[in-house]
């Protein structure tokens, strides 16, 4: 679960009620459990009456020993959905609701680890949007530009997935400047500026093409029955930050991220405490090696090297400290090297003065197009903006995690906060390293890898 619309299921029905020879509430559990939901609670009526109940003479309303359960689902509206027929199908006899709700919160406690034989289905995103191979480049670019997501599967009319887009695809093939946080923020601030953001194809060239010119079609992806375990093996070895789901046809199904991944260690709060005790098969528990991977310190796992710059430092020795930074984040000190902000280049793009913002973006795009000789180190150009210091483009607002707190509490904190990469602080504010979503993820498995 996290913040926003979501949708509230509500099923109404007997204790005594049976599915296959189990309590129908149990079964039901079961099936929103596995179908990756994010969590249903379960309750049970002091007192109440339905259909059944009957006026008799001389008794008043006898009330059925059958107490009513109360099923809730809080979740994504295309998986209730997809699960509302089955759902249905099993109750002979109640109510089912179904209505809008707003997430505000959604405060996530623990598990042990990694699932090892927890299936993909389970995290997987199934919400999509997809183009066909046909599709005007200029949509791609609007869906991408004004959506949630960062890459864009392609799929036939029986959605057989046939290849992925994402904005890096789009500027090695010249159909987009920068990449997408940039120019959504370019475009979201000055006329001047948003400018800067035309596609360096002409009109006709992006008429002409389609996404099938622009595609990736040598695309990892990983099965819906697939342990999550594996399908973050893969995200690691291969750097990958997303995985299609497909089923055995090709079909498309679902997509994986890693902070999908994450998640998964970060169940929904909205499971019952009667869930949480109920008892887990012997081979859906969580290992020993999974248990000490989220119980280590965050201080074993830091990486030492963070790219910095005193508060007082030039703009150019941000963007110089930028380009060196593989976490693309700048964290700022003071003289105590305490931690005092971070810098991305969207940060310096909506800090910066109006007039200096086109020459930032002309560089970064001759950057990205690759007409520097490296982004790692590349010179200023003499277009580029140099006045300006890191106080003032800085984001002040930024989440820092003690070297003390475990990996569980790091994600906890990285889920809850939305931030890709945390800053790691003694008890004292002093900065000794970082951690970002990878780490995270690399920590999970390398206790587990061991294991048979």
């Amino acid at each position: 679960m996290r913040p926003g619309k979501a949708h509230v299921l509500t099923i109404y029905l007997g204790e005594s009620d049976q599915w296959h020879g189990q309590p129908l509430y149990v079964a039901m559990l079961q099936l929103l459990r596995e179908e990756g939901c994010a969590g249903a609670t379960a309750m049970r009526a002091v007192a109440g009456y339905g259909a059944s109940a009957r006026l008799h003479a001389g008794q008043g309303l006898r009330w059925s020993s059958d107490a009513t359960i109360v099923i809730q689902v809080i979740d994504q509206p295309a998986r209730l959905e997809r699960l509302l027929p089955r759902l249905s199908a099993m109750l002979r006899g109640g109510l089912i609701t179904l209505h809008e709700t707003e997430v505000i919160q959604a405060t996530p406690t623990l598990l042990a680890g990694l699932p090892a034989h927890r299936p993909v289905r389970q995290a997987m995103v199934t919400s999509l949007i997809t183009v066909e191979p046909e599709t005007p480049l200029a949509q791609v670019l609007a869906l991408l530009l004004r959506a949630p997501f960062r890459a864009l599967p392609v799929v036939d009319r029986e959605r057989h997935l046939l290849g992925l887009i994402t904005t890096g695809d789009l500027i090695r093939s010249g159909a987009l400047p920068l990449r997408r946080g940039l120019v959504r923020t370019a475009l979201a601030l000055d006329e001047a500026t948003a400018q800067q953001m035309r596609t360096p194809l002409t009109q006709a060239e992006q008429s002409a093409r389609t996404a099938a010119d622009v595609m990736n079609r040598q695309v990892r992806t990983v099965r819906p029955e697939q342990s999550l375990r594996e399908a973050a093996r893969l995200m690691v070895e291969t750097g990958l930050r997303r995985l299609p789901v497909v089923d055995r046809d090709q079909h498309l199904v679902g997509m994986l991220s890693r902070t999908d991944l994450l998640r998964a260690v970060t169940p929904s709060p909205l499971a019952s405490d009667a869930e949480e005790r109920e008892p887990v098969p012997r081979d859906k528990l969580a290992t020993a090696e999974d248990r000490s991977a989220v119980s280590a310190l965050v201080r074993d796992y830091l990486r030492p090297a963070v790219a910095t710059v005193h508060e007082d430092a030039s703009l150019a020795e941000v963007l110089e400290a930028l380009l060196q930074s593989p976490l693309k984040r700048v964290v700022v000190v003071d003289d105590g090297n305490h931690v005092r902000g971070i810098i991305s280049d969207v940060d310096v793009l909506a800090h910066l003065q109006e007039e200096l913002r086109p020459r930032l973006l002309v560089w970064l795009s001759g950057l990205a197009r690759g007409r520097e000789q490296q982004a790692s180190g590349a010179p200023l150009g003499p277009q580029m903006p140099r006045s300006g210091r890191a106080g003032d483009v800085m984001n002040r607002t930024v989440v820092t995690v003690p070297a003390t707190a475990t990996v569980s509490e790091a994600i906890a904190l990285m889920m809850r906060t939305g931030r890709k990469v945390l800053p790691v602080v003694e008890d004292d504010g002093r900065l000794v390293g970082i951690v970002g979503r990878s780490d995270l993820l690399r920590v999970l498995l390398e206790d587990g890898d061991d294991v048979a």
